[in-house]
């Protein structure tokens, strides 16, 4: 890498770190502000939103992939039977 580019990701990298920085300091000014049973409604949806979201999203992957499999053995076990039935009406003829 040249030096010209480092500079330039490292100019980038330190903008997202100011902006991150930014945005943490704006959201304990908000919870400093809040009352404490607002504070709690939104400790509780976080907390939800952070065990239900991921749960969601794996059971959705492990079932598109059951899904896929499933297909494949039938598309595989449909192909089989046609060549059987193709070879058979070759062998004794079409009725």
């Amino acid at each position: 890498m040249k030096n010209t580019t480092f500079r330039e990701f490292a100019d980038a990298m330190e903008d997202v770190a100011r902006d991150i920085v930014r945005a943490c300091r704006r959201g304990a000014d908000a919870i400093a502000a809040m009352p404490w049973p607002a504070v709690l409604a939104c400790c509780i949806g976080l907390a939800l939103l952070v065990t239900i979201l991921p749960l969601a999203l794996c059971l959705f992957v492990l079932f598109m992939a059951v899904k896929l499999v499933v297909g494949a053995f039938a598309v595989d076990h449909r192909r089989t039977v046609r060549e059987r039935h193709a070879g058979y009406d070759e062998q004794y003829g079409k009725q």
